[in-house]
């Protein structure tokens, strides 16, 4: 619909006779009945005045002239779920005369869906005011509930006449976008062992105890295996110092997110005012958000692949990516150049750790990521809200580490699932 002109009466105006506004008008029908039943005309006179009243009221707030625009600044511009966000909106008055004092709420397309109603003053006119319109500023708080891009507004003003016989509302053009990113949870560190692809931008420290025994060593960190325990080093130090055996030239993780609508069982096909298409995928996003992250702050090189068509900027440019996780949808369009590996890389080298954020998944997906397991150091699966296990009994097999997810567990809770079942799968083997 588009918007109205701002010297225009909006189209969304509504009007209506207050209790007071009906009260008046019975008791004038009722005197006028009176009148034509007793035959004395001053009933007949009282009667039209008080029904003349209530419609003179009506036609007053319906057709008189308000001429309002809206306009919103956020700060912070970009707000994560449930966090909060400064609202400066800013109201002029376009009309000639001054605006009606009433009340006014703002709207957006989450619950509670509208501001308690405040004041709303009387705001001059331009023919008062000279050439440019006149304003009124208001702040409030805004609670974001989902991850989106959304327009907040238009904003309500209520208003009736001076005696309170009828009431009015008049929609203020404009609306302003607000750009709402999954919350980023700061992973536990250590629940998940990444030892194993540790490179220069995590530098261990180098410790010297002469001879042969010189070596790089670090602390030990939860699920090392007790074979890389050096010694010597942890009774220099007092505490386990494991061997730094192995070094690349980049710590590098992969990441990849099921965008397909149709490995999603919830997916309702679209999303509503007040719900998400998909809470398993709600919460992948919001996974891969923490994810990332985590990883990036640790020094790794994060390279993103979806099975859908890519919407998903590089993690190497920060805002982009902030962006579009707050844009990306399920797509019902695959990835031609859908591949597990990062492109030019070779299938035989082992290219550090890759985690998946997957649901329902075809045969094709799963087969493909239990062929390339071997091609990374570390392996884990994250599948949400599955229907069956046999997606991740295949997984499994073939040596990933796997972690049923449903969309109310939160992602830390996941994430420490994650490290106890590669510790289990350590002492197994």
């Amino acid at each position: 619909m588009a918007e109205p002109e701002p010297g225009r009466p909006p189209r969304s105006r509504v009007a209506r006779l207050s209790r007071r506004g009906w009260s008046l008008g019975v008791v004038g029908v009722s005197a006028i009945l009176v009148a034509y039943v007793t035959g004395r005309p001053e009933f007949l006179v009282g009667g039209l005045l008080l029904l003349l009243l209530p419609v003179l009221a009506f036609l007053w707030v319906r057709f008189r002239r308000v001429s309002l625009i809206a306009s919103r600044t956020f700060l912070p511009e970009v707000v994560e779920v449930q966090a909060e966000t400064r609202v400066r909106l800013v109201v002029e008055n376009l009309a000639s005369g001054a605006s009606p004092v009433g009340y006014w709420r703002d709207t957006w397309p989450w619950p509670p869906f509208v501001t308690a109603p405040s004041a709303f003053p009387l705001i001059s006119g331009r023919a008062a005011y000279g050439r440019d319109a006149a304003a009124e500023q208001f702040d409030y708080r805004l609670r974001p509930t989902r991850r989106g891009v959304f327009e907040v507004g238009p904003l309500i003003v209520d208003f009736g006449d001076p005696f309170g016989l009828a009431d009015s509302a008049v929609t203020a053009v404009g609306s302003n976008r607000v750009v709402v990113t999954p919350a980023v949870v700061e992973l536990a560190e250590g629940a998940l062992s990444l030892a194993i692809d540790e490179g220069p931008t995590r530098m261990p420290t180098r410790r010297s105890f002469g001879g042969d025994d010189d070596t790089m060593t670090r602390e030990y960190r939860r699920g090392d295996a007790m074979r890389r325990v050096h010694w010597r080093a942890t009774a220099h130090h007092g505490e386990l110092m494991v061997r730094q055996e192995e070094q690349r030239d980049h710590a590098e993780a992969r990441i990849v997110l099921e965008t397909r609508r149709s490995a999603y069982r919830d997916a309702r096909g679209s999303g509503t005012v007040d719900q998400a298409e998909s809470e398993a995928f709600e919460w992948s996003v919001g996974f891969v958000a923490s994810l990332s992250s985590h990883l990036a702050q640790r020094g790794f090189q994060v390279g993103l692949a979806e099975t859908g068509r890519p919407q998903l900027a590089s993690i190497e440019q920060p805002e982009e990516f902030r962006l579009s996780l707050a844009e990306v949808q399920l797509t019902d369009q695959p990835d031609a150049q859908f591949s597990v590996l990062r492109r030019g890389a070779r299938a035989d080298r082992r290219q550090g750790s890759i985690f998946a954020v997957l649901s329902e998944s075809d045969d094709e997906l799963i087969d493909r990521l239990a062929r390339r397991r071997t091609s990374f150091d570390l392996a884990v699966a994250f599948v949400v809200h599955p229907r069956t296990p046999r997606q991740m009994a295949t997984l499994s097999r073939a040596g990933w580490v796997c972690v049923r997810v449903e969309p109310q567990d939160g992602v830390q809770e996941a994430w420490v699932a994650a490290g106890a079942e590669q510790e289990s799968a350590r002492a197994g083997t």
